[in-house]
């Protein structure tokens, strides 16, 4: 097959059968071939390829000259991924609507799993999106990326909306506290990994943690005491780095070498032999 795997590969996710996205990608931008022209340039097998194209036509991605020999021609690019995203939109619309018409029936309560980064940050923007009233955020750099944006579109439309970054990252809208020295603390005390938090209304919270050797996880809950206490951990951790602040150098290195501030700040895989 000497037709490229980009483009097939993005026509499998938009709904294409592997054969489909191959002889599409084949006719794309070629002048009209015979069906055993297709086959030849999208290494498929000549027994597939007119049974693919015939569905491609019903589809409405390929033209047929049916002279002699037949010829096939892609539908331009721009105009098939047009309609595709035009029909797309329609069915999102109309599966958004017909669960909406659907009876709520989630318990309340209950925490939930969630594993691997992607379905953890879509965790966090769907709570971002959802909050009515009031977030509350601890987030570092590398989600900041995504939910940054979120996070302003949420302070933007009225939220009150409280973030404590730890890292270097900026947001604009939101109220936010830097909790870059204590995130550079926490990364070495915890091995790599690093706890995420948010909570909206009060009611609904995920709190992750990602890491660099260990496997990324979380939990989603509208359980109000886990959210009260992710809540109260932003809190907690802004009001420490606040005191710290206020400190004088050797007030704060005097506290550090108490047998209190020790045991607390142990690294964790010194504490836990």
């Amino acid at each position: 097959m000497d037709v490229d795997s980009e483009p097939i590969s993005a026509l499998i996710r938009l709904g294409f059968t592997q054969y489909e996205a191959q002889a599409y990608t084949a006719l794309a931008g070629q002048p009209p071939l015979t069906g055993a022209e297709v086959g030849r340039r999208a290494g498929m097998p000549l027994s597939k390829v007119y049974e693919t194209l015939n569905r491609l036509e019903a589809r409405g991605a390929v033209l047929v000259n049916r002279s002699e020999p037949v010829r096939y021609a892609a539908v331009p690019h721009t105009d098939l991924l047009g309609e595709l995203r035009s029909r797309m939109a329609a069915d999102v619309q109309a599966a958004a609507a017909a669960f909406d018409r659907l009876p709520a029936q989630r318990e309340p309560g209950l925490v939930w799993s969630l594993s691997g980064r992607e379905p953890i940050v879509q965790a966090f923007a769907r709570t971002i999106d959802k909050a009515s009233s009031i977030i509350f955020a601890g987030v570092w750099d590398e989600e900041l990326e995504t939910l940054g944006p979120l996070l302003e579109a949420a302070a933007a439309r009225g939220i009150e909306t409280h973030v404590a970054i730890y890292g270097t990252r900026i947001l604009s809208g939101p109220t936010t506290y830097d909790l870059s020295e204590c995130g550079a603390s926490a990364r070495l005390r915890l091995a790599g990994r690093r706890l995420a938090v948010v909570v909206a209304d009060d009611s609904e919270a995920v709190v992750a943690e990602f890491g660099d050797r260990t496997p990324d996880q979380a939990t989603l809950t509208t359980n109000p005491v886990m959210a009260l206490l992710a809540v109260e951990y932003v809190k907690a951790d802004v009001l420490g780095r606040l005191l710290i602040n206020a400190m004088t150098p050797a007030a704060y290195k005097k506290l550090l070498r108490t047998a209190d501030a020790q045991a607390i700040l142990r690294p964790i895989a010194a504490s836990s032999k």
